[in-house]
């Protein structure tokens, strides 16, 4: 594959806009042919036309020298085609961050996609954008499971999911985005019973995951509603609200 034909895939494959394909390409080319010179490569692009110089280290005109793109051998476009993939995934994980970073504080409904060699949940839950609906993938830990359920973990089996937390992490420029999931915070109770009863301020002051959660509501909460999500954490769920005494 040529430099040009390198330049035209990336704008199809990614579907970027010119002037961010453009860019991108320009720094990425341009550092990855300098590297592969071992001198300083400038490179500028024009709808599909693309202008290299080199350095040559000497004075005056004599200083810069044209390349032809069809002089880059094989393995120097092979090295500019990683550098570009790696920048653009850098990229899409920034903008994949950006996108799941609100979800952090959210109870989700997720569905267990397997269970992982340490006892680790791997989960699957929608997530709308725009006008569509897709998935995405969180991991629920062993000690963000409480013990009763641990090792009972079923593919398939629908879960409600407290986001503890969105993380972006990478190594050698290579970044992912990380959601970590649980079970066991006094948080979840709390956004359940909001969900079920869309009354605020209810406070979990206690919670021992698996065998009761303490509540705390400024307002009666109904039986039905207390119930339901004693029966999805699998423990009792006791309110109390001024002057009085729930389950």
């Amino acid at each position: 594959m040529s430099l040009e034909n390198l330049y035209r895939e990336v704008a199809r494959e990614h579907r970027l806009p010119a002037g961010e394909t453009r860019a991108i390409l320009e720094q990425t080319l341009s550092d990855a042919l300098t590297e592969a010179f071992g001198r300083r490569v400038i490179m500028s692009l024009s709808g599909e036309n693309m202008v290299i110089y080199r350095e040559t280290g000497k004075n005056g005109r004599e200083g810069l020298e044209r390349l032809s793109p069809r002089q880059i051998r094989k393995e120097v476009v092979r090295l500019c085609r990683y550098r570009v993939e790696t920048e653009l995934n850098r990229r899409k994980a920034i903008r994949e961050y950006d996108f799941l970073k609100p979800l952090q504080g959210a109870v989700v409904r997720g569905v267990v996609d397997w269970v992982m060699h340490d006892g680790s949940l791997a989960v699957l839950f929608p997530v709308d954008e725009l006008f569509n609906c897709r998935e995405v993938a969180g991991t629920c830990p062993v000690a963000q499971q409480p013990p009763m359920e641990r090792g009972a973990y079923r593919q398939g089996e629908a879960k409600f999911f407290f986001v503890s937390s969105v993380r972006l992490v990478g190594w050698d420029k290579v970044l992912l985005v990380k959601i970590r999931l649980s079970r066991t915070t006094r948080r979840l109770p709390e956004a359940l019973l909001t969900m079920e009863t869309g009354i605020t301020g209810i406070r979990c002051i206690r919670r021992i995951a698996g065998k009761i959660s303490l509540i705390e509501s400024r307002e009666r909460l109904s039986r039905e509603a207390i119930l339901a999500v004693a029966a999805e954490l699998g423990e009792r769920v006791k309110v109390t609200w001024e002057s009085s005494t729930g389950l």
